[in-house]
């Protein structure tokens, strides 16, 4: 291990935008504050630094002129550098910056796989199995750089002067070589640089940060919780936020969709995030990991939400007293202008490539969209209309199915191969030596109407307070002679407006009735009044229309013995299929629609829509 101490000089070295380390300089410094802090910047950007870290928790990027492109730093307060010279304000402790100002200074890749091992381990443990892997990677300009900081801690600790030094890992063996002999001050840029502090723009914060905008903001909230000359918070578990991120995102997720991640969703989500991280060396997921671990396990409205709360940083300065900068990959927008970065960023995390929840399209200012919902006219979706139509299809190919089943005779073979050889009966009997064939019976007409249960809507008993989750209850016609006549009830149109005039619901039950434009508002007809709930409302609907004779019925329960009664007065027969053997996935995209405010919003519609 390599000493962190020379004379009076107390070291803390980092790995920069590391959460973790900033926890233990902003612990040190409250345990044992110094005379003085020397924080790892250059003397030059003193101001705006000091400015930076002064408007913390809001996020600040620091953009200068350098020669072939620009200077950038961004301001995050899980660095450890900038929590030092936060600390040190509260502390009301000197600070100085005592790094050499450089313009051609590449950045690279910190050979630390995983920060969360300060947390487990330790941090003298983490030090001491970086330090015994070997030299860290270094750069022609890191000797002047290391002259540059050991002259300054020597005239800083003059005296015996108490100085606390936080700096990267990586520098600390050449300055305490530097500090046996006296060291010139390197010759270097002394007069300020032409820097200006600019506000990261909201979209910014949620895609460039180093730490993931939920971490940052988990970690400010627990720095509030110590003050100067109190005691440090406990450690920030990155494992047990991310846990808590899935929580919150299933929640949000649970109320808008109405579905619940099963066990096995959960289990499945952990094991893919973990392995993920392990092939990008991390010891925990990141937002990236569970983001694409939460479409995969679950879809891609789970990963959006994942996306969604993980991205959010609740601190964003609203005020407009510095200007504005919007950070991409290559370049950065700025007062309206495009500035061209030819360095890079430092940016650990990648961008979400590919996952279509970033493509959504976001409000101006939250509750925007649902303000502006009025429902005075209202049509359909048209693409989801061709799903639904496919999905009644697809039911009734089954109920034929199940009712050719039901009506083919299997016996011996006499004298006729009658519709073929019944191969799982011959092999049953094989031992007999014997032949079996089938004869499927003529099957007494099509299935006409399709009536879909999800959720009976009902009080748990008799007189039990209830609050009705689908109250909206809707007769629609059908546009064109392709489609069908539909009634349903569902959740309100308005209550979660995701774009200008889009509202998106839930079925608790649907009618499918074709031919189109002969169903009259089935809620308000008083032929149905026999029905004793919206699903009897609607197989009564659907007998009454169907003008085929078999009436398909999905549910989680048969209906009850008096449908059949009925359905055999009209002439009909009802064939009842259990919603447990459809598959939850196809389902559960069903049972979501969207309605527009106007034919007009079907042209951008699907911008919004997913």
């Amino acid at each position: 291990m390599i000493a962190r101490t020379h004379g009076s000089v107390t070291f803390l070295p980092i790995f920069h935008f590391r959460l973790e380390f900033a926890q233990v300089v902003r612990s040190a410094l409250l345990a044992d504050p110094p005379e003085v802090v020397a924080v790892e910047f250059p003397a030059t950007w003193r101001t705006p630094i000091l400015q930076a870290v002064n408007r913390l928790p809001y996020l600040s990027v620091i953009l200068g002129k350098a020669r072939g492109g620009h200077l950038v730093l961004p301001v995050e307060p899980t660095d450890g550098g900038f929590e030092a010279l936060r600390t040190a304000r509260e502390l009301r402790l000197p600070v100085e910056l005592i790094d050499l100002d450089v313009e051609q200074y590449p950045l690279h890749r910190d050979p630390l796989p995983d920060s969360l091992a300060v947390h487990r381990a330790g941090y003298e443990a983490t030090l001491a199995a970086v330090y015994a892997g070997g030299p860290l990677p270094r750069h022609p300009l890191d000797e002047q750089r290391e002259t540059m900081m050991a002259h300054a801690l020597q005239q800083l600790s003059a005296g015996g002067r108490r100085v606390t030094c936080v700096l990267g890992a990586a520098h600390l063996p050449g300055v305490l070589e530097r500090l046996e002999r006296p060291q010139p001050r390197p010759l270097s840029r002394t007069r300020p640089r032409d820097l200006t502090l600019y506000n990261w723009a909201p979209q910014s914060t949620r895609e460039f940060t180093a730490e993931a905008p939920f971490l940052i903001a988990a970690y400010e909230r627990g720095r509030r919780q110590s003050r100067a000359g109190g005691a440090a918070p406990p450690p920030l578990d990155r494992e047990a936020e991310s846990e808590a991120l899935l929580a919150r995102a299933a929640a949000v997720y649970g109320e808008k969709y109405g579905q619940e991640l099963t066990p096995a969703q959960k289990r499945v989500l952990g094991r893919f995030a973990k392995k993920y991280a392990r092939v990008d060396e991390r010891l925990v997921p990141d937002l990236y990991h569970l983001a694409t671990a939460a479409r995969g396990a679950v879809d891609d409205d789970y990963a959006f939400e994942v996306w969604e709360a993980g991205a959010e940083y609740p601190w964003q300065d609203g005020s407009r007293l510095l200007p504005e900068i919007d950070l991409h990959d290559a370049y950065a927008q700025v007062e309206g202008r495009r500035i061209t970065l030819r360095r890079k960023l430092r940016r650990r995390r990648p961008r979400l490539a590919g996952l279509s929840a970033r493509e959504r399209l976001r409000e101006h200012r939250p509750g925007e969209w649902k303000e502006d919902w009025s429902g005075a006219t209202i049509c359909s979706h048209q693409p989801e209309d061709l799903v639904i139509e496919d999905y009644g299809r697809q039911l009734k190919t089954k109920a034929q199915a199940m009712l050719a089943a039901e009506r083919t005779r299997v016996e011996p073979f006499q004298v006729s191969l009658k519709d073929g050889i019944d191969v799982r009966e011959t092999l049953r009997n094989w031992h007999a030596q014997q032949l079996y064939v089938r004869e499927v019976l003529p099957q007494g007409g099509d299935v006409g109407s399709v009536v879909v249960v999800f959720d009976e809507d009902r009080p748990p008993r008799r007189n039990a307070p209830y609050e009705e989750r689908y109250p909206w209850r809707v007769t629609w016609l059908g546009e064109h002679a392709q489609e069908s006549d539909m009634a349903f009830y569902a959740t309100p149109a308005g209550e979660h407006v995701v774009g200008p005039g889009i509202s998106r619901c839930e079925y608790g039950g649907f009618l499918l009735s074709f031919p189109p434009r002969r169903m009259f508002d089935v809620w308000r007809d008083p032929y149905f009044d026999p029905a004793r709930s919206k699903p009897e409302r609607l197989l009564l609907a659907g007998l009454d229309y169907s003008v085929d004779p078999q009436v398909l019925y999905v549910a989680r329960k048969p209906p009850r013995p008096w449908f059949r009664q009925v359905a055999a007065r009209m002439g009909k027969r009802l064939v009842y299929l259990p919603l447990g053997q459809l598959s939850p996935d196809t389902l559960k995209k069903v049972r979501l629609f969207h309605v527009l405010e106007g034919q007009h919003v079907r042209d951008y519609a699907a911008d919004y829509i997913h």
